[in-house]
C-alpha cells in the first residue's frame, strides 16, 4: 500500500466530499498545507484578515448548501477567524475549520502562539477534535465533515504542524450517498396540515430562506388559500412585492401592515422560516411549520403540525390535497393593508434631497436588480432599509442572519462571485461595515472579482446613533472619520464612483451590469430613524 503525506490525504478526502475552495490566511502552522494545495485542483483564496476567510466559507455554505472549508493558523489566526465561524454557527451552515497547531512536542508549553484551540472554538462547533497520529486523519476528517453536513454547523479539526509531512496508510473514502438524502414528508402529516388549512378563515404564509426554490408553490398556495404572504429578511427577493397578497417583510425591517395582518391570523403556515420576533407576531398562534431540518420544528414557537422534509416536495403534496377557497372578507382585509403599504412605499421611496434618502437608494437598486443577481447585505440600518424597500426578484440574498456581524456583506459578495462567475453580484454595505474590512478591496482586485460594492455612506454608525437617540441617550462615539472611498478604491487598483443623485445611481447600475472589474459606488446617504427603532 502506497503511503502519502497527511496533507495529501486531507486534500484528496476534501475533494471526495465535493470541496472546491478553501479560504484562509498564511501562518507557520499551515504553510505546508498551502504548499500542497498549490499542487492540487483545490482553489486556495487568501484574504487580508482571517475573519473574512471565515465569512467567505459561511457565505459559500449558505449559497450552495454544501460543505465549505476555511483554514487558520494556530493561536492568533484561530482567534481572528472566530467571527466568521460564529456566523456559520448561528445560521447553522455546514463549515469545516482546519486549524493549524504548534508541533506536538510544543503543545501545552509556553511556546509562541500556542493556544488550546478546542476550548476556544468548541462552543461554536458541532464537532471539534485534534489529530494526534497520521493514521487517524481520514477517520477524524470524515467524522468532522459528516457531522457538519448532518447537523448543519461548524466542525473543527486541529492538526499540529509536524504532522503535515508525516506518512500515512489512511485511504480517503468516497462521499457517502446518505449525506445527500433528505427526509420525506409523511402523508398523514400532510393530511393533518391540509385539514387545518381548510378550516382556517384568516391564514397567513410566513416564508423564509428555506423556501427560496419554491416560488411557484408559494404563489399557488397563497392563491388557493387566500393567505397573506409575508417574508423574513433572508427571504427578501424570493417573490416580487407586486405578487397578489404580498405584504412585505416581518419585523423591524418589514412593514407594519404585515405585522398587523399576522396578528389577526387564525392560522400561520411557516415555510423554511425560524425567525419569530415576539414584538411582531401573535402571542398564541396556531402554526403549521414546514422545514427540511427536524430540529427547527417548534424551536421558537408552539406548533399544531410540523412537516419535516424537502419544502418544495411537501408543498406539492399539500397542494394536491387542498381546494381553492373564496374567503372574500379576508382578501379584502389583505388588499386594504396592501394598498396602505404600497402608498407609503411610493411616498417614502421617492423622497429627494442630499445626502440621498436611503429609501430612494434602495428603491433604485431594487428597480435595477436582475432575477439572477446575488445580493449580499451587511448589518445595520442599511439592512433595515433593504428589507423595507427592496421589492424585486433576485436569485439570492446573503446576510448574517442571526449573528448579525458587520462586514459580512463584502466577504459574502466575493464568495458569491467565486462560486457564480457568470452572475451579477452586488454588495450593499454601510460605511461602518466596510471600514472594518477595507483590506478586502485588495482581495477583490487580487482575484479580479467583478462585484459592485455599494457603500451607504452616512458618516456614522446609524443604527447605534438612532438607538441612543430613541432611548434619550446622548449619542457617543458613533460618528465615523471616513476616508475618501473613491480615492481609496483607486489606490487599491479598483474603480470608484461617487453618486450625487438617484438618477446617476440608476445610470451607474445600468452601465455596470456586465462588470469586468470590481467597482466601488460611494453613496452619500442620509440617516433618518426607521420606525420601530429602539434600544
Amino acid at each position: 500500500m502506497t503511503q502519502k503525506k497527511v496533507s495529501q490525504v486531507l486534500i484528496e478526502q476534501l475533494q471526495k466530499f465535493k470541496v472546491q475552495n478553501i479560504y484562509s490566511y498564511a501562518g507557520d502552522t499551515i504553510l505546508k498545507l498551502f504548499a500542497e494545495l498549490k499542487k492540487s485542483e483545490l482553489n486556495l483564496y487568501t484574504t487580508k484578515h482571517e475573519a473574512t476567510a471565515g465569512f467567505m466559507a459561511s457565505a459559500e455554505a449558505k449559497l450552495t448548501g454544501e460543505l465549505a472549508v476555511c483554514a487558520s493558523h494556530s493561536g492568533p489566526g484561530t482567534a481572528n477567524i472566530i467571527n466568521g465561524i460564529a456566523d456559520a454557527y448561528a445560521d447553522r451552515t455546514p463549515v469545516l475549520l482546519i486549524s493549524g497547531q504548534v508541533p506536538t512536542y510544543n503543545m501545552g508549553t509556553n511556546y509562541k502562539q500556542y493556544l488550546e484551540q478546542l476550548e476556544l472554538v468548541r462552543p461554536l462547533t458541532v464537532f471539534s477534535d485534534i489529530v494526534t497520529t497520521p493514521e487517524s486523519i481520514v477517520d477524524l476528517l470524515v467524522k468532522a465533515m459528516s457531522l457538519a453536513i448532518n447537523k448543519g454547523g461548524v466542525s473543527q479539526l486541529v492538526i499540529p504542524m509536524d504532522l503535515w509531512d508525516q506518512q500515512t496508510n489512511a485511504q480517503p473514502r468516497e462521499y457517502p450517498p446518505h449525506l445527500a438524502q433528505t427526509e420525506k414528508s409523511e402523508q398523514d402529516t400532510i393530511k393533518q396540515a391540509s385539514q387545518l388549512i381548510e378550516q382556517a378563515n384568516q391564514p397567513v404564509i410566513l416564508y423564509g430562506r428555506g423556501a427560496r426554490h419554491c416560488q411557484e408553490e408559494l404563489i399557488e398556495l397563497a392563491s388557493k388559500t387566500k393567505a397573506g404572504l409575508i417574508n423574513t429578511l433572508p427571504a427578501t427577493g424570493i417573490l416580487e412585492y407586486d405578487i397578489p397578497q404580498s405584504l412585505g417583510g416581518l419585523g423591524h425591517a418589514g412593514s407594519p401592515e404585515a405585522a398587523q395582518i399576522l396578528k389577526q391570523a387564525d392560522l400561520i403556515i411557516t415555510l423554511g422560516a425560524t425567525w419569530w420576533p415576539m414584538d411582531y407576531v401573535p402571542r398564541e398562534p396556531k402554526v403549521i411549520q414546514f422545514d427540511l431540518c427536524k430540529e427547527n420544528i417548534g424551536m421558537t414557537h408552539p406548533i399544531k403540525v410540523g412537516v419535516v422534509g424537502e419544502i418544495k416536495e411537501s408543498l406539492q403534496l399539500l397542494l394536491n390535497q387542498i381546494t381553492e377557497t373564496e374567503n372574500q372578507n379576508w382578501v379584502n382585509q389583505i388588499n386594504e393593508a396592501r394598498t396602505t403599504w404600497f402608498e407609503r412605499l411610493g411616498t417614502e421611496s421617492h423622497q429627494e434631497g442630499y445626502p440621498l434618502p436611503p429609501q430612494a437608494v434602495i428603491r433604485v437598486i431594487s428597480e435595477q436588480a436582475c432575477p439572477d443577481e446575488i445580493i449580499s447585505v451587511d448589518s445595520g440600518d442599511n439592512t433595515i432599509w433593504f428589507g423595507k424597500f427592496f421589492g424585486n426578484r433576485c436569485q439570492e440574498v446573503l446576510l448574517s442572519g442571526t449573528w448579525r456581524t458587520m462586514g459580512f456583506s463584502l466577504s459574502a459578495a466575493l464568495t458569491a462571485k467565486i462560486n457564480n462567475p457568470d452572475k451579477p453580484v452586488t454588495s450593499i454595505i454601510g460605511d461602518g461595515g466596510i471600514s472594518m474590512f477595507l483590506g478586502e478591496i485588495l482581495t477583490a482586485n487580487k482575484y479580479n472579482l467583478p462585484v459592485r460594492i455599494i457603500i451607504l455612506n452616512n458618516g456614522m454608525l446609524a443604527m447605534e446613533n438612532n438607538k441612543m437617540v430613541t432611548a434619550e441617550l446622548s449619542p457617543t462615539e458613533v460618528n465615523l472619520n471616513n476616508p475618501d472611498f473613491v480615492k481609496l478604491a483607486e489606490s487599491c487598483g479598483v474603480k470608484g464612483i461617487r453618486v450625487e443623485n438617484p438618477q446617476q445611481l440608476k445610470e451607474i447600475l445600468l452601465d455596470s451590469k456586465d462588470l469586468t472589474e470590481p467597482l466601488i459606488i460611494d453613496v452619500p446617504t442620509a440617516a433618518p430613524i426607521p420606525a420601530g427603532t429602539k434600544l
